[in-house]
């Protein structure tokens, strides 16, 4: 491999972007001491001498089979699809082994071989990364080498942060914290390198979400009728059901922030079930009281088009002309294009859409509320692109509840409404961790046909998939078990009246068996739903497990969650067994973005510098309060040498990302 077909495979176009593909995780190359009684699934480190080997090639699994003689025992191992460590096991030198003991093979299967000399060995910490698949990591490393540790290199730029707040916080040279990054002599070499580029990374996410907020509250709305409160009294008391508190809250705080002159900026968050379509849909009623266009956008077909059945059920005793428009392969020509005539002529009121609402042909004559359903599954620049259509204030909605502390950093103080009540009182949802072997699937399966409630059944693959089960042979087996007639699948690659179909005939209890892949994760709403079988779960985040756990209960009868795990990872069975004890969002949320890191919870995976790569929310909360501290002070004072400077620097690398 040559230097530009290393950086084409790395995506990257200049030395900065190679160094800044960071570790995901450091392993520790301690030696864990004497074993004595092994733990099925434990990790190991040992130094030792390999004798008696015994290899067998192959074109599928290859093995090494080998002894240890460490200092006090010996240990039997193998080695998997590793054949080039045969010469360096028949050298009868120490080595420094890494191991996992597996108690069904009654040896130690082995995860790494190190020279005890090496750089990692002796510092005791490896740097793990994740690299193209073309990318050996040795020549990765190499390259690292030869960049950062060339005293001569001076290719290298300077900090682009103010001076002052590099000796505010006592930061680290930006090239001896590339070199702690991926070299560290130590953890506290280790952690001072990190901290560098997490409150980089704080500071410039800080910039930009404080930008995007100060440009939203200089909108101004030019017309903007008064909306009749005694109206919304009139259409909230013939909802069939007393509305929470707190729903009652966010509906007051919208319509108020509706009737100001500034353009309203709202997030919208609550737990599953917490009813914050019923808000959205007063929100919606209420823009349609002054006058104006209202547009509600969830991101699949079958969220959208159960929003489109709510809407029309909540509207039908109303004038309000509520349609429904999705993507051209779902719908006829002729329909979208009478939609489209419809909303320009100003004859639609309220228009319920997926991403197909953001196309270029989709005019309003007088949009006056946008509201995004799931907000983190869109893009910022879809909802940009949203709230170009017209002079319209912004309702995000979620059902990844976090914290209002946490909440005023990620969201840079945006406007919050926060809904903590359920309609019909806290949720009566049982959540249980099984293998796939356990009688309980079966039996649980079986009461719930004889009751006539619905099951769900997820897996997180459509197809056959290595070590992972698939919704597909899910499907047959519980044909065979439970009888065709009431089993359906369903899975996004289906046409969409096909999905319609089957989600039709679950919701009338004539199939009551779904068996499916993440598409029933958000919206879909069945009452009598009283079980919920997730295979594989350790496939799934802490949230999207939490959200599917939300299509059932949903009446506030007793229902049953069932997480299958076979296997032995002990960070997997923590985050499952979290999950088993709780039903509170926030907790989940919370653990969730400590566990997995910010991820895309703003809707977009930002580049470069502004990529949230080392900084988590919940773990340098503290960071990133004092980031966003500093960055108002920046923003405050643009036109100061040194904030002009770091703003030009965030300026030009977002061009360049874009280019």
């Amino acid at each position: 491999m040559n230097l530009s077909e290393f950086y084409r495979a790395m995506g990257a176009k200049s030395e900065a972007d190679i160094l800044r593909c960071f570790p995901v995780r450091y392993e520790s190359l301690l030696p864990t001491g004497v074993i004595t009684t092994p733990v099925d699934g434990q990790r190991y480190v040992v130094l030792g001498v390999p004798f008696s080997l015994y290899s067998r090639p192959g074109r599928g699994t290859s093995f090494i089979r080998f002894k240890v003689k460490c200092a006090t025992t010996i240990l039997s191992c193998i080695l998997f699809n590793q054949p080039f460590y045969l010469r360096k096991l028949s050298g009868k030198q120490e080595l420094l082994f890494v191991l996992y003991y597996s108690e069904p093979r009654k040896a130690y299967v082995v995860n790494g071989i190190h020279d005890p000399d090496s750089y990692y060995a002796m510092t005791g910490i490896k740097p793990i990364y994740s690299l193209p698949k073309t990318v050996p990591t040795s020549y990765f490393v190499s390259y690292l080498k030869k960049t950062l540790l060339d005293s001569q290199n001076s290719l290298l730029e300077d900090s682009p942060l103010p001076k002052r707040l590099i000796e505010k916080y006592r930061l680290m040279d930006e090239k001896d914290a590339y070199r702690a990054i991926h070299f560290p002599r130590s953890k506290d070499e280790l952690t001072k390198g990190l901290r560098v580029f997490k409150y980089e990374e704080a500071l410039s996410y800080s910039i930009r979400s404080l930008r995007l907020k100060r440009q939203a509250d200089r909108k101004k709305k030019v017309h903007n009728a008064p909306i009749d409160h005694k109206k919304i009294n009139n259409i909230v008391r013939k909802i069939p059901y007393r509305l929470t508190k707190d729903q009652l809250v966010a509906i007051h705080d919208i319509v108020l922030d509706m009737e100001k002159e500034k353009v309203m900026y709202r997030l919208l968050q609550g737990d599953v079930g917490t009813g914050k379509t019923i808000v959205s849909l007063v929100a919606l009623y209420a823009n349609y009281l002054r006058g104006k266009q209202g547009i509600l956008m969830a991101p699949t077909f079958e969220l959208s088009h159960q929003h489109y059945e709510n809407a029309l059920s909540f509207f039908k005793d109303t004038n309000v002309h509520v349609v429904f428009l999705a993507n051209a392969s779902a719908m006829k020509a002729k329909e979208r294009k009478e939609i489209q005539q419809g909303l320009e002529e100003g004859s639609i009121d309220v228009l319920v859409s997926t991403h197909a609402a953001l196309g270029e042909k989709i005019r309003f004559r007088n949009l006056g509320l946008s509201i995004i359903d799931e907000q983190q599954l869109f893009g910022v620049a879809q909802r940009d692109s949203l709230l170009k259509k017209g002079e319209s204030d912004l309702l995000m909605v979620t059902a990844t509840p976090i914290p209002r502390t946490l909440s005023q950093i990620v969201n840079a103080d945006l406007d919050v409404s926060t809904l903590e009540e359920y309609p019909h009182g806290r949720r009566n949802v049982r959540t249980k961790l099984v293998r796939s072997s356990d009688p309980i699937i079966e039996e649980v399966i079986a009461k719930c046909l004889a009751v006539h409630r619905q099951i769900f059944v997820v897996a997180p693959k459509i197809d056959e998939s290595e070590n992972k089960a698939s919704a597909k042979s899910i499907f047959k087996d519980m044909c065979e078990r439970f009888g065709s007639e009431n089993c359906q699948l369903l899975h996004g690659k289906m046409k969409k009246e096909d999905q319609k179909a089957v989600y039709d005939a679950f919701l009338k209890g004539e199939k009551p068996i779904l068996v499916s892949t993440t598409v029933v994760e958000v919206g879909i709403d069945v009452s009598k739903a009283a079980l919920l079988v997730v295979y594989d779960a350790n496939c799934f985040g802490l949230s999207s497990l939490h959200q599917l756990r939300g299509r059932i209960g949903r009446s506030g009868d007793f229902a049953l969650c069932l997480l299958v795990y076979d296997g032995k990872d002990k960070e997997s069975q923590e985050k499952l067994e979290f999950l088993s004890g709780t039903n509170d969002g926030f907790a989940i949320s919370q653990y969730d973005l400590k566990m997995r890191g910010a991820g895309s919870y703003s809707g977009e995976r930002q580049s470069g510098k502004s990529e949230l790569l080392v900084c988590n929310f919940v773990t340098d909360f503290t960071i990133f309060r004092c980031a966003k501290e500093d960055a108002i002070g920046i923003l405050n004072d643009p036109n100061e040498e040194e904030n002009a400077s770091y703003l030009k620097s965030l300026d030009r690398e977002l061009v360049t990302k874009l280019a």
